[in-house]
This record gives C-alpha cells, structure tokens and sequence, in this order.
C-alpha cells in the first residue's frame, strides 16, 4: 500500500472509513490535522459544524468512527496491529483547549417563525442551523435549563454542567430565544400563538 499523499489539502478533504462510520460524517482527519498543528479552536469548530456539541460527545459519544479507523490496516508496530485512534478523546481536547471561537452570526432575519418543542439535543440542533438562515427561533422546555436528556440522564462525573451550559449558550447566543418552564401541552394553544 502507498503512503496517502498528504502535502494537499485534497486528502483532507477525502471521506475516509472514520468519517463515514460517524453518523454526523464529522471530517475526522481534518480536525485532527488541525489539534496536530495546536490550532484547537478551529479543530473545534470543525467539529461544530457537523456537531453541535463536541465538548459533549468528546465526554460521551460510544465512538462508531473509531473501529473503522484504518490505522491498522495502514500501520504496523513491530508486528502488533496498532490501536485505532483515539477520535473521540480528540474531540474532547480540542473543546478543552479552545480559546477564541469565530462563531458564525445569525443570517438576516427572513421573517420566519419557527417554534422548537424542548431543548434537548435535537431541538438545539435544529435552532441553530433555522438560526444560521434567519428564522426567528423560539424553544420551549418545562425544565429550567436546556439540554434534555444529556443534562438530567448523564452523570456529572462524566459530563461536567459547565460543558452543557457552554454548548447551550452557543445555540441561545445566535438569537434563538428560550422559554424556560413552560411545557406546551398542546400544539393547537402553540399554533395560535
């Protein structure tokens, strides 16, 4: 097998087997081309795009990409057959590591409304991306905080609040609004608003 031609930057832009294990299709070596050279940030917002919260699946997500890393198809190590790469933990080092985010601003408004029923993971993703192309964005959860089921359902030794509240603010700080405690009981009352 040849070594991958990796002077252009065609092969970062290649769909390779861990890309395509991710279910986000997350460009895997890019990111971990750009933690390489120390550039955390921009590893991080590579990840944004796809991911709305990298700083939590680097703490949680059960890492599909990494057993079809081809490391060890491509590499040995006296014999043994190397471990893939840590992919997953990678995320997580370019969410700690990142200093000045160049977080992309909230398109003109196109005089839309769009309502999202609870904040959890789903919910946000679809403000922020509504957000991205001028729709007003308004969420609404009966709890008091956003993020569902990754902040009520995960222990906090493994996903710390701070990371939730961070990860949330960056959707809230693009112009979606949150109503806090109120649940929508019915989507009639919610139309007519």
């Amino acid at each position: 097998m040849q070594l991958a031609n990796t002077a252009g930057a065609t092969y970062f832009h290649q769909v390779v087997d861990c890309q395509w294990a991710c279910p986000a299709h997350t460009p895997v070596p890019e990111y971990i081309r750009l933690i390489g050279q120390g550039r955390y940030s921009d590893a991080y917002m590579v990840n944004w795009v796809s991911n709305v919260f990298p700083g939590v699946l680097g703490r949680t997500c059960d890492r599909p990409c990494e057993p079809a890393c081809r490391r060890g198809r491509v590499e040995e190590n006296n014999g043994a057959k190397p471990e893939p790469v840590a992919i997953c933990r990678l995320k997580r080092v370019a969410a700690d590591n990142k200093t000045t985010l160049n977080m992309p601003t909230a398109a003109a408004a196109n005089g839309k409304r769009v309502a999202c029923v609870g904040a959890g993971p789903a919910s946000l993703t679809v403000a922020r991306d509504l957000a991205l192309q001028g729709y007003s964005v308004t969420v609404f959860d009966g709890e008091a905080k956003a993020g569902g089921f990754i902040r009520s359902q995960i222990p906090r030794f493994r996903l710390p609040e701070s990371v939730i509240d961070e990860e949330t603010g960056y959707v809230f700080r693009l112009g979606v609004e949150f109503k806090n405690g109120q649940r929508i009981e019915s989507m009639k009352a919610l139309m007519g608003q």
